[in-house]
């Protein structure tokens, strides 16, 4: 018995996939940290909206600042450690001092043209009898230093790092953050690879 096969019953035959379109709304939410970061009680609102901003949400993270209160940028930096958003930082002029420490918390980066970037030791004051000033300044040092390991390396290298930490200032042109943006890059993939593998064994 023979059987016709039609023109469509060939088209049917042969397609080799199926296409579906999905559209999908996400929320992004847009800060600018422009000038001197102040106390930390002006960014109540900004620290709670991202740390709360769930993980279908973006936050961008607008950065032209000198630097400022550390504390303030402690907690902010903890947000958006602890947040389930993504977290785009993106530079935008000048990240001096606690700008560039907040732009590294960032999942990922955006760095414009003529941007600059500086990184230096902590400044402030202590307070208190002499023995105090010097207990208050040891464990500030320690306290930077090991912010400065946590953030820092490996987009600086830990020579780097130490000549921070006696004294110099790291000027950065936007250029140069890029490429130490794509080297961090390489390191962290190679170090998650290589902790992936031994999990393995």
């Amino acid at each position: 018995m023979k059987t016709e096969v039609s023109d469509e019953d060939l088209e049917t035959e042969v397609k080799a996939y199926e296409y579906y379109e999905q559209s999908l709304v996400q929320k992004i939410h847009h800060f600018y940290l422009s000038g001197f970061i102040e106390t930390p009680t002006l960014y109540i609102d900004m620290i709670h909206k991202i740390r709360i901003a769930g993980p279908d949400e973006a936050i961008i993270i607008h950065l032209n600042t000198q630097g400022g209160d550390l504390s303030t940028g402690i907690q902010l930096i903890n947000a958006m450690k602890y947040s389930n958003a993504h977290i785009i930082c993106s530079l935008e002029g000048e990240a001096y001092s606690l700008g560039s420490l907040i732009f590294l918390a960032g999942d990922e980066f955006i760095i414009h043209d003529n941007s600059i970037m500086m990184i230096h030791n902590f400044s402030g004051s202590v307070y208190g009898k002499g023995n105090e000033q010097v207990s208050q300044l040891e464990a500030t040092i320690k306290w930077f230093s090991n912010l400065a390991l946590d953030y820092y390396i490996p987009f600086i290298t830990e020579d780097e790092l130490e000549g921070i930490l006696k004294g110099e200032d790291l000027w950065l042109q936007a250029e140069d953050v890029r490429k130490r943006l794509n080297k961090m890059v390489k390191i962290i993939r190679k170090a998650q690879k290589e902790a992936k593998l031994e999990t393995k064994k």
